[in-house]
């Protein structure tokens, strides 16, 4: 059985990289058509929707335990690397995802003890 971490890290490496292209694009359209034009409109709603995909992938990968010691540790490196948070401080549900999942992980991996 393969563990379903490394799916969830990669959905979240992708929408990631969706929200910063989508976060420069934004950036490029004020440029030329300021900040309160119609193209920075357009180009802020698609950054916003593609932030809110970002955070579903990474509250996904909050609340996936890992199936083996080696998907633990790459979900350990996920989440308090770059891609994690990002300098943002976790929010207090994050914080408690974060220890029920590895606790889950722990009484997983000692067979339910």
């Amino acid at each position: 059985m393969a563990d379903p971490i490394f799916a969830a890290i990669a959905e979240h490496q992708r929408r990631r990289a969706e929200h910063e292209a989508a976060f420069d694009a934004a950036g490029e359209a004020e440029l030329p058509d300021r900040a309160d034009g119609p193209l920075a409109a357009q180009a802020g709603a698609l950054r916003d929707a593609a932030s809110e995909r970002e955070v579903e992938a990474l509250q996904h990968v909050l609340h996936t335990v890992p199936l083996t010691a080696a998907g633990m540790l790459a979900w350990l490196d996920h989440i308090s690397g770059p891609a994690g948070f990002d300098g943002i401080a976790p929010r207090d549900a994050d914080v408690a995802a974060i220890f029920g999942t590895m606790r889950a992980f722990v009484v997983g991996s000692e067979g339910g003890a």
